[in-house]
């Protein structure tokens, strides 16, 4: 099993890179091992070169239980994620640019297409600005996370959680396309038609039960 989550998270960092949602080593995944620990990708290291053996496992407070690599400057995000939402399984962080531009303005992602209901909420909601790689970007990050199952890091990214690197990967890129729809529907500087809050509490509901 162990084998199995290494090279899905090898897998999964390949297709961030191909998919545009991070580019050369940047962005972060991670699989949630147990209760204590998780298992992530190393520092610095270009997503096609990984190795198995180069992923760490280790627990929110900083412990290597197994590995050679550093792990993730965004090591402490992913263990304050996973202790304060037992539910989340995978993490996802992403650099895609579309959720970028939109991290810079300051505001949450408001409700431009009923895909936002993707992530549990009518909107996405943002995190305010922290250095990245600390303690305090982990809890801005938790902080203004709340029940979605994702955030958008202030002047960063995105990072976006689930039960399967599959189901992360397809949220990540879902509002990467509502971030796309945002910054071109404001280009345009006509009035932005958003969608009610009814509307999108009634596909949070089908969304539910979306799917095989």
């Amino acid at each position: 099993m162990d084998i199995q989550k290494r090279q899905k998270l090898i897998q999964y960092g390949k297709k961030m890179v191909e998919n545009n949602l991070t580019f050369s080593t940047g962005g972060n995944l991670s699989i949630r091992i147990d209760d204590r620990s998780f298992l992530i990708t190393p520092s610095g290291m270009a997503y096609e070169s990984l190795k198995e053996r180069d992923l760490v496992v280790m627990t929110s407070e900083g412990e290597i239980l197994k590995g050679d690599r550093k792990p993730s400057s965004e090591w402490h995000m992913h263990g304050a994620i996973y202790n304060a939402r037992p539910e989340i399984k995978v993490l996802i962080h992403t650099h895609s640019p579309y959720v970028s531009v939109v991290s810079s303005l300051g505001e949450e992602l408001p409700p431009i297409s009923y895909l936002i209901a993707s992530a549990g909420t009518r909107i996405v909601p943002f995190a305010r600005y922290e250095t990245f790689g600390t303690k305090e970007l982990g809890e801005a990050a938790v902080e203004a996370m709340g029940d979605c199952k994702a955030v958008m890091l202030a002047n960063h990214g995105l990072i976006a959680g689930g039960d399967t690197l599959a189901q992360a990967f397809s949220l990540a890129q879902e509002i990467e396309f509502c971030a796309f729809m945002y910054v071109t529907a404001l280009s345009t500087g006509k009035k932005i038609n958003f969608i009610p809050d009814d509307k999108m509490d009634e596909v949070i509901e089908k969304f539910k039960g979306y799917g095989q």
